[in-house]
């Protein structure tokens, strides 16, 4: 039932729910309205109706008594529709001997004209009155039979129908009348806070330059005032943000620089004389041979450790610093780090497909690329458990963040079957200065993830400048070793 509820009522828009209101309230009064009217046309009705059967007997027995003075009795049945043929409400009828009724009055075209203007059943049910032992009126004299008149409130509940009716029409054009009028005039009145929930919806998508127009209603103008400080205070929070940010991310990788030309300058030549003086040693000759084992044996451990510490920090300049950005091609880098991870996780298929780009489009926009790809991979492998991973790199015509329409851009586009996100899942800092670096290039990143689709990374960057000439295209499918 709550459920229902909330389907039916409270997730339709207020000027729906206020119309609705509107409507029900109106068709509550127009009840209460219809009943006193049925219940005033009843008593009206009965008020009639004993008032025409009063003036019939009336009538009728003046009637009798002058025709029997006269001695025309036998001429009352034509006589009494003569006399009674303006009179409504009634019907005058004879008993013969036989004891049969034969109708006199009203005349049959009056009678025709009340069935064409005979109220629906329903309503004359409603509206006919109760005129319990004063329905039948009976005029007897001593020469003939008696005349009976009897209470017909055809006619008078016709007339009520037909003023029912029309007021109900009336009624109808006015309830769709203001419906309209309101429907418009909510419309307008509501507009601010339409406008007011779609810039909470573009604050909540990152756009704090969001600014909504002041409305004339006082009340609304001082939230919306409200709105444009907050917008206002938070486009500038924003903005220092990023710029912490691209601060934060410049020092990162000005210390990422600086601790791997230390590894490759100072642990480099280490680890290569270790390995030198160690061959040198294993090669030394001990006083007998068990002694010349031995040194041969230590000199080969020494040699193994100092080449996983040489393999480790390779490694670790290449997670560092990915190679010598500017003078190695981007889609070389690009399938050496996929390559990687591959070799690092046999069990996830990583399908990529590297169109046609250009040896370098600047430092910052290959290191973006990189760290994008490099973050994004390790986040389907390592929170999202995919076991296929799909990544298209390459350029396109598109518009992203205002930019001029079809002018170049750098597509890429990451897809994986893992788990996903859930939706209330906040970004860590890899998705944060991610986004950083693409917003400090003027480009778009856009995250989509759900439980049962996996994760989808699309990244846009504009391309300012002429980038050098393109590198072969470079296809990579599966298996990369």
């Amino acid at each position: 039932m709550q459920r229902f509820l909330q389907r039916a009522w409270y997730d339709r828009p207020v000027r729906t729910q206020l119309l609705v209101a509107v409507g029900v309230i109106n068709l509550i009064a127009a009840l209460i309205a219809g009943a006193v009217s049925i219940l005033n046309t009843r008593t009206a009705t009965k008020v009639e109706i004993e008032a025409s059967l009063d003036v019939a007997q009336r009538l009728v027995a003046a009637t009798v008594r002058d025709l029997a003075a006269q001695g025309r009795l036998d001429e009352l049945r034509d006589q009494l529709p003569v006399q009674l043929k303006h009179l409504r409400h009634v019907r005058i009828m004879f008993i013969d001997s036989m004891g049969h009724f034969t109708e006199v009055a009203p005349q049959d075209s009056q009678r025709l004209l009340f069935d064409e203007e005979r109220a629906p059943e329903w309503y004359a049910e409603l509206v006919r009155p109760r005129l319990v032992n004063r329905a039948v009126r009976v005029v007897t004299t001593d020469s003939m039979n008696p005349v009976v008149i009897v209470g017909e409130p055809a006619d008078e509940i016709a007339e009520a129908w037909s003023d029912f009716s029309a007021l109900v029409m009336i009624w109808l054009g006015l309830e769709l009348l203001i419906l309209v009028l309101l429907y418009i005039v909510l419309g307008r009145l509501l507009k601010p806070l339409a406008n007011l929930s779609h810039g909470m919806a573009n604050l909540e998508s990152g756009d704090y330059a969001t600014r909504l127009p002041l409305p004339k209603v006082r009340e609304l103008a001082v939230i919306t005032h409200s709105f444009n400080t907050l917008a206002g205070a938070l486009d500038v929070a924003q903005e220092e943000n990023s710029n912490l940010y691209r601060q934060l991310i410049s020092v990162q990788e000005s210390e990422r620089r600086e601790i791997a030309n230390e590894l490759h300058d100072e642990a480099g030549p280490c680890l290569f004389g270790i390995t030198a003086n160690a061959s040198s040693l294993k090669r030394m000759q001990g006083p007998d041979e068990k002694s010349t084992h031995e040194i041969s044996r230590r000199a080969g451990e020494i040699l193994s450790i100092a080449e996983r510490l040489k393999q480790l920090n390779r490694g670790l300049i290449k997670r560092l610093r990915p190679g010598p950005l500017g003078q190695v091609k981007l889609s070389d880098l690009l399938e050496e780090l996929i390559a990687s991870h591959q070799r690092s996780h046999p069990e996830t298929d990583i399908n990529a497909n590297i169109g046609e780009l250009a040896p370098s489009y600047g430092e910052q926009t290959d290191l973006t690329i990189y760290r994008c790809i490099q973050e994004g991979v390790t986040n389907a492998i390592r929170h999202g458990r995919a076991e296929r991973i799909f990544i298209d790199l390459g350029e396109a015509q598109g518009k992203p963040n205002g930019s001029e329409p079809g002018a170049p851009l750098l597509r890429l586009s990451l897809r994986d079957n893992g788990e996903g996100m859930a939706p209330a899942t906040p970004k860590g800092f890899g998705l944060t200065t991610m986004n950083e670096r693409v917003r400090a290039l003027e480009g778009t990143c856009e995250i989509v993830s759900s439980r049962s689709r996996g994760t989808r990374l699309l990244i846009e960057i504009p391309l300012k400048g002429e980038p050098e000439p393109k590198a072969k295209t470079s296809e990579l499918v599966g298996g990369l070793s």
